[in-house]
């Protein structure tokens, strides 16, 4: 039997769980920094602006970190970044206890940053290359799981935290991301290398011997590629081959999806608590809850539909469905009962849609293409949700919300448009072809 067409196995269920856990740690770092501002501000007497700094600094770093993933994941291959990031974490979340002044702590922050970048971008090819085409959308879901149950389980364990230590709270709560890390660790020693980047690097009988110690004597896939030769090296080669024939509109259409869909979860963070408010929902915790709940239940969602839908079938419904839900709201003075209805459901919706993030762009290029095609993906996303994050307020006071979330509407259905054209369709698609 082809490599690419076993049932799950055992090893199949290892690899998932290692990912899953990584991915875990990068949501509850990042689900972490909510709880833990309140008592970071007060005790390094921060100002606005430097609360800021510290919310993104992480943010910062994954979009350096997921751009230095391709030349690393490229060059070393996929086994030792995917082993090893989440040993260096651990270290790295210990360092807060050390931690007393805003520039130390943002350079902190920022180094966590890149490291998780890595890993975001290792995580989703490590597993992707070894799972079963027929399997892998409903297993790589999970992986969105995994990440909304890290950011959701940092919120409620930090509020537990700032009950029992009040004194300090902020630098347990950093910490505490060691622990998922640690776990990620050990399920991930020992992992061998990705067979499909052994068989891109023609190294036939290392791949060979990865198979027969795991899955027996499977068929190993013969290698081929889409892609032609540029005459150039490296990371620039895959780069022009990345927008170069038949492939520039996989990566177009890709890319522009993975963007598009992180855009859209500025007006949950932004306009969602203040909806919650005015239908009486005063609590900040009670709110946060809620707005977990709610991803959490979307993101297990999720797995139900991605494989009873084709991939470009769920990204054009998506878009067409926020769009819709965010035009409503925008054209319309309703009660806040019902927009606070309307924004669960574009909240529901963006979250199921949000397992592709984690099955599509593996899918979409070719293995030697791979790295840099999901990098270039990852860091995209990063950079226009960082620079939306910035301009989202800056439009609300300039033109008003209804404006603002008009545009993303707008944006949104013009990005069903041109991914209905564009996006390829992979739902099926074995990885080494």
């Amino acid at each position: 039997m082809l490599f690419d067409e076993l049932s799950v196995q055992k090893f199949h269920i290892r690899v998932l769980i290692a990912g899953a856990c990584g991915i875990f740690t990068d949501g509850y770092v990042l689900g972490s920094i909510s709880p833990a501002l309140p008592s970071l501000t007060s005790a390094l007497h921060l100002s606005p602006h430097q609360t800021g700094l510290v919310a993104s600094a992480p943010l910062a770093g994954l979009l350096f970190g997921s751009l230095l993933a391709s030349p690393i994941l490229d060059k070393i291959g996929r086994r030792i970044p995917f082993e090893f990031d989440m040993m260096s974490f651990v270290f790295l979340a210990f360092l807060h206890a050390l931690t007393s002044d805003l520039t130390s702590l943002l350079i902190l922050r920022f180094i966590i940053g890149c490291v998780l970048g890595v890993d975001y971008v290792a995580g989703k090819l490590y597993v992707s290359e070894f799972l079963p085409s027929a399997f892998r959308g409903k297993l790589m879901s999970w992986l969105s799981v995994a990440w909304v149950g890290g950011y959701t389980s940092a919120y409620a364990i930090g509020y537990v935290i700032h009950l029992v230590w009040p004194q300090g709270t902020w630098k347990i709560i950093f910490m505490s991301a060691a622990f998922p890390a640690l776990c990620a660790a050990i399920l991930r020693y020992g992992m061998p290398e990705s067979i499909l980047w052994l068989l891109a690097r023609r190294r036939i009988g290392d791949a060979r011997r990865v198979a027969d110690r795991y899955f027996g004597a499977v068929k190993l896939p013969s290698w081929s590629s889409d892609t032609q030769s540029t005459g150039r090296s490296g990371t620039l080669r895959r780069v022009v081959e990345l927008f170069s024939g038949q492939q520039w509109r996989r990566s177009i259409g890709a890319t522009l999806f993975y963007v598009l869909h992180n855009v859209p979860y500025l007006v949950l963070s932004a306009f969602l608590p203040e909806v919650l408010r005015n239908v009486g929902l005063h609590d900040p915790f009670k709110s946060g809850l809620f707005y977990d709940a709610l991803l959490f239940s979307g993101a297990v969602t999720g797995l139900w539909i991605v494989e009873r839908f084709q991939r470009r079938a769920l990204i054009v419904g998506s878009f067409v469905l926020q769009g819709s839900c965010l035009f409503i709201v925008s054209l319309f003075a309703l009660p806040p009962l019902m927009t606070l209805l309307l924004l669960t459901a574009f909240g529901f919706i963006l979250t199921a849609a949000d397992c592709l993030t984690y099955v599509y762009p593996p899918e979409v290029f070719p293995t030697d293409l791979r790295a840099t095609g999901v990098s270039l993906m990852v860091s995209s996303s990063r950079l226009v949700a960082t620079l939306s994050t910035m301009a989202f307020p800056a439009a609300i006071a300039e033109y008003g919300l209804s404006a603002s979330l008009a545009a993303i509407a707008v944006l949104l259905f013009a990005g069903a448009v041109i991914c209905g054209f564009w996006a390829s369709e992979t739902q099926g698609k074995k990885l080494s072809t």
